[in-house]
């Protein structure tokens, strides 16, 4: 069976992890990568990572012929891994937080140079505990989303 530029790609990405970890020298990975984008089936693409292990690379294995053929499973290794990110009202939280903290030290700053010597940062004030209110919010877990679905 013909290859597709998704499976030359996940080829590709399997490589790429295993030069990371050392297993292959650039002169190996830059080789199996051009092999990889000049393969045409299945079975020119199976012998590029035949030989590495399959902790660190989810080995390539082509799709079954038949009615089950449709989209072949990845390895559980080569998965993404989904990484936390912000809820959308976290964002406009933090997003408040930096502009009036912003807001306040550009006015400290301004009055601080008419004045012509440093005054005392009172703009911490205002920006130090709501930070630190956030920080301990997101640290514990608060505000982030996991799914990719989201």
């Amino acid at each position: 069976m013909r290859a597709s530029d998704a499976d030359r790609q996940l080829v590709v990405h399997n490589l790429q992890r295993a030069h990371d970890d050392g297993r292959l020298t650039l002169a190996e990975f830059d080789e199996r990568t051009r092999q990889a984008y000049s393969a045409r089936t299945y079975a020119d693409l199976a012998v590029l990572t035949v030989d590495l292990p399959d902790a660190v690379v989810a080995p390539y294995r082509p799709p079954a012929v038949g009615p089950a053929a449709a989209v072949p499973e990845p390895a559980e290794d080569a998965k993404d891994v989904v990484k936390p990110r912000a809820s959308p009202a976290w964002r406009v939280v933090g997003s408040t937080w930096f502009a009036v903290s912003m807001i306040n030290f550009l006015i400290w700053g301004v009055i601080s140079l008419a004045v012509g010597d440093a005054l005392y940062p009172w703009w911490i004030w205002v920006a130090g505990p709501w930070g630190a209110v956030l920080l301990v919010g997101w640290l514990s877990g608060l505000g982030q989303r996991r799914g990719a679905d989201d």
